[in-house]
């Protein structure tokens, strides 16, 4: 009886470690928060994350990042890539059809799997 015991236990002991040493990493997620001189967050301003052309970084897959995404009405745009990184991202506030924004800001992000960066872009 005592081998069986001996036995589960080792089972045991096994399944409990490939479970744990089994786990995903998660994706890197990047919260862009927009706000004005006055700290108060912006709607609907466009958000682009992108690399550099200076070669600090190129996703392998897609060979390029450049993600757009509209900040919603708490002035947040959301994003999620494939690998860690280090990013821009710059937030363009236009008026109307003009396509020349009418104020601009830009902040670096620094992207880590199973972690959300979070940054703040003041425009101006």
């Amino acid at each position: 009886m005592n081998k069986n015991i001996f036995f589960i236990s080792v089972l045991l002991l096994f399944g409990v470690t490939v479970f744990f040493s089994c786990k995903k990493d998660t994706p890197p997620k990047a919260i862009v928060t927009v706000v004005d001189t006055g700290g108060v967050r912006i709607a609907n301003v466009k958000v682009t994350v992108y690399a550099k052309p200076n070669g600090s970084y190129v996703d392998p897959d897609s060979k390029s990042v450049n993600a757009i995404e509209f900040t919603d009405s708490g002035g947040d745009a959301y994003f999620t890539f494939k690998y860690k990184a280090i990013l821009y991202a710059k937030a363009e506030l236009f008026n109307g059809s003009n396509p020349t924004p009418i104020k601009s800001g830009e902040k670096i992000i620094k992207l880590e799997e199973n972690k959300t960066q979070a940054v703040t872009v003041t425009i101006k």
